[in-house]
């Protein structure tokens, strides 16, 4: 069982975090060795466009099924191939995607960790993060002003620290 990748959507879909992780499958490897990686260097790819469009189009879908109002259908995980896609969306409409194998369960407790721990703790109570991410494309943007992403050491230190502890990484 392993993670692959952990994304943040903000509620404008845009891709404000993105870590890949790649797992050497050398054993005599180092922890630090074996779990490398990316952060944020496919925000603006095809590959997290086409996530959020799936994970939007089955969310609607899934809501367009329910035929009472009193009952809530939402989107939690779906199988694709070899890969699982655990989602979970906060009242403030960020979306936090982690894809993993096959074999891993849900991860709904462990989203709910991510966003109520880190996330709360060191982008939005910190004072220096932005309260909206903004896009080069945006026309109120003065030419210093570039917020399109997470790139808050202390938030990237943390949620890598935890994921590594859980048994499923």
């Amino acid at each position: 069982m392993t993670i692959y990748s952990f994304f943040i959507f903000d509620r404008h879909c845009n891709c404000v975090y993105d870590r890949e992780y790649t797992h050497s499958p050398n054993p005599s490897a180092t922890t630090q060795d074996k779990i490398d990686g990316q952060i944020n260097k496919n925000n603006d790819a095809d590959n997290s466009k086409l996530l959020f469009g799936i994970l939007y189009s089955l969310k609607t879908i899934a809501a367009k099924l329910v035929l009472e109002d009193s009952v809530l259908n939402e989107l939690k995980q779906l199988t694709i191939g070899q890969y699982r896609i655990h989602f979970w969306e906060s009242l403030t409409r960020f979306k936090f995607v982690i894809i993993t194998d096959i074999q891993v369960q849900s991860l709904q407790q462990e989203l709910w960790q991510l966003y109520s721990h880190f996330f709360i703790r060191y982008v939005v109570e910190n004072a220096l993060s932005p309260v909206e991410f903004k896009w080069k494309d945006d026309d109120s943007l003065q030419e210093n002003e570039i917020y399109g992403k997470i790139n808050n050491g202390r938030f990237i230190q943390e949620t890598d620290r935890y994921l590594k502890s859980l048994s499923i990484f």
